[in-house]
């Protein structure tokens, strides 16, 4: 063997027991950071607490859907119907001082009803607006004044308030407090204390559906089952007493997780 092929052999041991060493040294330490933490891989040691607060206020306004429907032999005969009464309930409420940014048509439709030979019968005409109402005391008063105004569709009434944004601000604020103090103690109770904050969620129970809530304004559980369908009006409607409705109060509700080191 020459003394170039010696030399060469002898890099070559080197560099491998230089390799070998760093693979032992990340080996260890990779190891050493995931002790104790078991199937889960590669996290650190953490402790997580969640910290709900509900607000509660009174509402500053209210939206509810005020409409016309009517089916007739023909579509000229519902649509005329509809849109003369649809008219003078936009009336009735700018006349109650209901600004027109807070009256808007949500819901306009004139369709046929078929017989089993596809013939059209009837036709149907239904038109709805999205009505804000900023005095909650006059609710009731401008309901009844609407379907003495020719409304036979009332419903999906709500009560909620101007800033949302606000209300979650207090409510996060909160909640956020509520789950330190608790990580802290839970911390304490096994054996450690917290370290730097890793992660942390907000979220508002009740946003989607009855778990979640309704995700119109975010958490609230101010919405009323009002519905209400009106026959024609007659002389004994113009006597009956006002509709009664009480705002009550609302609740908007915030969690906060949020999770830190333990050490």
């Amino acid at each position: 063997m020459t003394d170039f092929q010696k030399s060469l052999t002898r890099f070559m041991y080197i560099a491998l027991i230089v390799i070998a060493g760093v693979g032992v040294w990340a080996v260890t330490k990779h190891q050493a950071r995931n002790t104790n933490l078991g199937q889960y891989g590669d996290y650190r040691r953490g402790v997580t607490a969640t910290g709900t607060c509900v607000v509660r206020t009174k509402p500053e306004l209210v939206e509810v859907t005020i409409g016309v429907r009517r089916t007739e032999a023909t579509a000229g005969a519902a649509s005329g119907y509809v849109k003369p009464r649809i008219r003078k309930v936009i009336g009735v409420l700018t006349g109650a001082g209901i600004a027109p940014k807070d009256i808007q048509t949500q819901y306009f439709q004139l369709v046929p009803q078929w017989d089993s030979w596809h013939h059209a019968v009837n036709w149907s005409a239904d038109e709805e607006l999205r009505v804000r109402i900023r005095k909650t005391d006059d609710v009731a008063s401008i309901i009844d004044q609407a379907v003495k105004a020719g409304a036979n569709q009332v419903g999906n009434l709500q009560f909620t308030v101007e800033d949302v944004n606000a209300l979650r601000a207090k409510g996060r604020a909160k909640a956020a407090k509520v789950a330190r103090t608790k990580a802290a103690q839970l911390a304490s109770a096994l054996g450690g204390k917290l370290g730097r904050l890793t992660s942390v969620n907000e979220y508002y129970p009740g946003e989607y559906g009855d778990y979640y809530g309704y995700g119109g304004y975010g958490g609230y559980s101010a919405r009323s089952n009002v519905q209400a369908v009106v026959n024609e009006p007659s002389a004994a409607d113009t006597a009956r007493e006002e509709i009664t409705i009480q705002p009550g109060e609302m609740t908007l509700t915030v969690v906060v997780s949020a999770t830190y080191e333990l050490i």
